[in-house]
């Protein structure tokens, strides 16, 4: 077993910044890096809104970000989290290869997706696929696309997309819409949306440039961008043996971005809130580092 003062589990731009503000504090932790460096930023191919760098990309925001890990001296360590317990001393993070005694953790592992589970979904992430209509939904102004899901997520960012694009085909897998009924009021009500209920898309189709079509009960509908909320998953496994308050698949936390267990905060696309953007996740790791911080040093919020 090892010994730190903070865990932070998950290597993405809310880790990583939450690594930063930490190592500036002087506290002793460990960042654990899943799988690699970035996390969504991996699949991000154009990046616009992130200030300080617009028009750059996922793959150079993790560049810049690890230049700077290196030049603090971060450095991340591989271990998929399985489980975390707490006693009266603090907390137990374990992974394949260790288990680290800490006094308090910050879980910044995000979002994933079932990405197989449509054909051609994988291929054409980044040339049409997205998983963030507010991060990428201006690139298809005035061009039709397709949302897939029956879930808030997906008629949000529905909703969103109302105001940038020509036409919106919602792809419901189910008999009919569940979710927030003013959404969906709106969209059913909208000339731009076109709701196809208990609806499967059979294939994401295009070309080398991008997506030309999705095929739906083998007939091919003409979009130029898809985005499938369909098998979106977080992280929460890992957290079964502290059975924090959540909100569907999302942790509620206050406004230090502790959850309901002392000692326990949140940082990311796991955190029950409204928008899920880069520049949140790097507020919500740099606000959840300052208070782990003062947490384990006994100072109240």
């Amino acid at each position: 077993m090892k010994t730190t003062e903070i865990v932070v589990i998950g290597a993405g731009i809310a880790g990583i910044t939450a690594a930063i503000y930490l190592k500036r504090s002087n506290v002793d932790f460990v960042i654990l890096e899943g799988d690699k460096i970035g996390g969504l930023l991996n699949t991000l191919k154009s990046v616009e809104n992130y200030p300080a760098m617009p028009n750059s990309n996922g793959q150079e925001i993790i560049s810049s970000l690890s230049r700077q890990m290196f030049e603090l001296g971060i450095k991340t360590t591989s271990g998929y989290v399985q489980t975390i317990l707490k006693d009266s001393d603090g907390f137990e993070v374990k992974t394949e290869f260790d288990i680290y005694k800490c006094k308090a953790v910050i879980v910044a592992t995000g979002l994933s997706q079932n990405r197989q589970t449509i054909p051609g979904e994988e291929k054409y992430i980044g040339m049409g696929v997205s998983y963030c209509a507010t991060c990428d939904g201006n690139f298809f102004k005035n061009q039709d696309v397709a949302v897939i899901g029956n879930n808030d997520i997906a008629l949000e960012e529905s909703l969103y997309l109302m105001n940038l694009v020509s036409k919106i085909y919602l792809i419901n897998p189910d008999k009919q819409l569940n979710g927030n009924l003013e959404i969906i009021k709106q969209l059913s009500n909208s000339n731009k949306v076109a709701i196809l209920n208990n609806k499967k898309v059979e294939s994401i189709d295009g070309d080398d440039f991008g997506i030309t079509s999705i095929k739906v009960d083998g007939k091919s509908i003409p979009v130029s961008g898809v985005f499938p909320y369909i098998g979106k998953k977080t992280s929460t496994q890992i957290l079964n043996n502290l059975k924090p308050d959540m909100n569907g698949i999302y942790v509620k936390t206050d406004e230090i971005n502790q959850s309901n267990i002392p000692g326990l905060f949140i940082a990311g696309d796991l955190r029950d809130k409204k928008l899920r953007q880069l520049v949140t996740a790097a507020s919500d790791g740099a606000i959840s580092a300052t208070a782990a911080f003062q947490y384990i040093k006994g100072v109240s919020k």
